[in-house]
């Protein structure tokens, strides 16, 4: 009858953020393999000007980590600061797979562009987005430094298995 068992603790918040974190990552990773495996014919070509893909894969992956991250940071500097830690908490998961969206979906088009062109050069940069993607993990620390949590807060964030009031 209790509601404990559906209560939200700083160690379950941490361990849903980590699975949505892994969930996203692994699609760019399966499809990456998957696809340099059953691509013949490939090169590394950087002199074809020709291919638009030279100029649009890597505008488009810096383009969105750096909107990841101002969406994320406006996201975070928005909350106000009288909504309590579990607002806060949930406004961090959200602004979080904005970014993380914003970071697989590049990569995404980099293997697509690797596919239809045979350029291992795309796969490189889908490699390099990946290797940023996986920097992004969610961890205690990075969750705490993020929302500048004040003193009740975190000690409520640092009572890890306590549920969230």
């Amino acid at each position: 009858m209790g509601t404990q068992g559906h209560s939200l603790t700083p160690n379950g918040f941490i361990k849903t953020l980590s699975i949505l974190h892994m969930g996203l990552i692994s699609g760019p990773i399966l499809f990456g393999a998957i696809i340099y495996f059953q691509t013949q014919n490939t090169s590394f070509n950087f002199s074809n000007t020709s291919d638009i893909y030279l100029m649009v894969v890597p505008i488009v992956a810096v383009s969105c980590i750096f909107l990841g991250d101002f969406i994320f940071k406006q996201s975070i500097k928005n909350i106000p600061k009288t909504v309590n830690l579990k607002q806060k908490l949930a406004r961090f998961q959200t602004a979080s797979i904005i970014k993380y969206a914003l970071a697989e979906a590049p990569a995404l088009f980099g293997i697509v562009a690797f596919m239809i062109t045979g350029n291992m050069a795309y796969l490189v940069v889908s490699v390099v987005l990946i290797l940023y993607f996986f920097m992004l993990k969610p961890s205690k620390d990075k969750i705490e430094r993020s929302l500048n949590l004040n003193g009740e807060e975190k000690n409520q964030f640092n009572r890890l298995d306590q549920p969230i009031p």
